[in-house]
């Protein structure tokens, strides 16, 4: 995306240009982002936060002894989705990459990926001639085979990353395809201390139903906008603020059975309400297979302020 944008394939429409410093008084970002391969039309493409004039606040580090030193100085945070469709068909996986970026290409490198995933991947990269393996080298740019980010738990990537020294927490919240056509929610809150915002925050959630192996409850967001949120951005994000994020942590009170949540985040606008699910099923080791009744606790907890929390149950 910046790539596009910077020879001038595309211009800053389908891009939301959003403030480091604007977050800590608007509160979360959260929009839904449209595979970059594709024409997102009346939607979006990606988020840009600039970092303003304080700049990169990563601690310095040294490019020659540390192969995941970045080289400092960026100017933005990129958060767009790929698939493997189009142009990116040669990727080996599709999903949200974040990236940090420069303004200028005279500074190599003017683009730095985060690995969802920065473990060696432990791929043979060739054998010499005596039968030895040789792998990839940490560094290798290969080694971003698995970089992307991905909605859900259990999905073989990671689904949020903090930024805490330019005080930045990135969230990818859900996924869905649309005729084929690959889009994710996400989003992106500041965790400054110094926050600004005028904003309450509030959640409500209701008993749970079971159905199959599935609890489903309603969450409610019971917060109040900001007064302070017009004007801090470079362009206009009333349409995409608003939004709280939502940590969910489920447990059960019988060793009969198991439980999970299939995403660990939810998100919802002042005065809305979305469904969140939690699975259930019977544990090998429990001491009657499932068989008994159970009751599933649910917490929810606000990302923006971890005070604020409600919790439910469900009967399986």
């Amino acid at each position: 995306m910046r790539d596009k944008h910077q020879i001038g394939l595309i211009d800053n429409t389908p891009i939301l240009q959003i403030s480091r410093s604007g977050l800590s008084a608007s509160g979360p970002v959260v929009a839904e982002l449209t595979a970059r391969s594709v024409d997102p039309a009346d939607g979006l493409m990606g988020f840009n936060i600039t970092f303003g004039a304080s700049g990169d606040l990563q601690p310095r580090c040294n490019t020659s002894l540390d192969a995941f030193c970045d080289g400092g100085n960026y100017n933005n945070y990129n958060m767009e989705v790929v698939d493997r469709m189009g142009a990116d068909s040669f990727c080996p996986d599709h999903g949200v990459m974040l990236s940090k970026v420069k303004n200028s290409d005279r500074t190599q490198p003017f683009q730095w990926v985060i690995d969802a995933n920065p473990e060696d991947a432990h791929v043979v990269d060739f054998y010499y001639p005596n039968g030895t393996a040789r792998y990839w080298s940490i560094g290798d740019y290969r080694q971003l085979v698995d970089a992307l980010f991905h909605a859900g738990t259990n999905s073989g990537s990671e689904y949020e990353h903090e930024d805490l020294a330019n005080g930045l927490h990135f969230y990818v919240l859900d996924t869905r395809r649309d005729s084929g056509v690959l889009k994710y929610t996400v989003g992106v809150r500041s965790t400054s201390t110094n926050n600004t915002s005028t904003a309450t925050h509030g959640v409500e959630l209701n008993t749970g139903t079971a159905d199959g192996y599935l609890c489903t409850f309603d969450l409610k967001n019971t917060g109040k906008a900001a007064s302070n949120a017009s004007g801090i951005h470079p362009q206009d994000l009333s349409a995409y603020l608003g939004s709280d994020i939502y940590r969910l942590s489920a447990e059960i009170d019988s060793d009969s059975w198991k439980v999970g949540v299939p995403n660990a985040l939810a998100h919802a606008k002042i005065g809305e309400s979305t469904s969140v699910m939690v699975a259930f099923g019977p544990a090998t080791n429990g001491t009657s297979y499932g068989t008994t009744s159970a009751t599933i606790t649910l917490t929810v907890t606000s990302e923006s302020d971890p005070k604020i929390k409600s919790v439910a149950t469900c009967k399986v």
